[in-house]
């Protein structure tokens, strides 16, 4: 967590107290001024800045998602951990990790997790006997699908948008004999 997000908690969780601040006596009577302060109770206080400067754990998409899934059936982080291997990706994942897998994953529980960008790719198909300019690429329809498209014209233009950017899980799911044209998409 950085600064600028433990100001934010800190302001999320502000609550108004009254709080006295000037009491004058008279003959008959007594006059107190109240005002209303904000206050943010301590141990969130506490809590927040304990969490500056801790980096947020960086995990697969699947480990995210199992992690959602534990937590929505209330399950606490040391039952979840008791039963991590019974997920096949979920264990070779942990299987590959030079760390503590229960350190990566308690770390992802506890303080918030960032979901690993994964790594994107364009397939073109080459038509070596093609007399057009003509493109064949793998791209997303509308439904999400993959899909061959014909991109007509292209003239070199390699710059794709999102819809022809896709995981190699996406490739390989139904065009796998295609994944040998797969370029990675550079990161700008």
């Amino acid at each position: 967590m950085n600064k600028q997000e433990a100001i934010e908690i800190i302001e999320q969780n502000k609550i108004k107290l009254s709080r006295l601040v000037e009491t004058n006596s008279g003959a008959n009577s007594t006059q107190q001024k109240i005002k209303l302060v904000d206050h943010v109770p301590l141990e969130i206080v506490v809590n927040t800045i304990d969490k500056i400067g801790l980096k947020k754990a960086v995990v697969p998409r699947f480990v995210a998602e199992w992690i959602e899934s534990e937590k929505s059936r209330k399950r606490r982080l040391s039952q979840a951990l008791s039963s991590v291997f019974d997920e096949l990706e979920l264990s070779l994942y942990i299987k590959q990790q030079l760390g503590d897998y229960t350190e990566i994953i308690a770390r992802a529980w506890l303080d918030g997790y960032e979901v690993e960008q994964e790594q994107l790719y364009t397939v073109e198909i080459p038509n070596p006997n093609a007399i057009h300019d003509d493109v064949y690429i793998l791209g997303r329809t509308l439904s999400g699908s993959i899909v061959i498209w014909r991109s007509i014209g292209r003239n070199g233009n390699k710059n794709y948008d999102s819809d022809f950017q896709l995981t190699e899980s996406e490739i390989k799911q139904d065009f796998e004999w295609a994944w040998q044209w797969a370029k990675p998409v550079e990161v700008e």
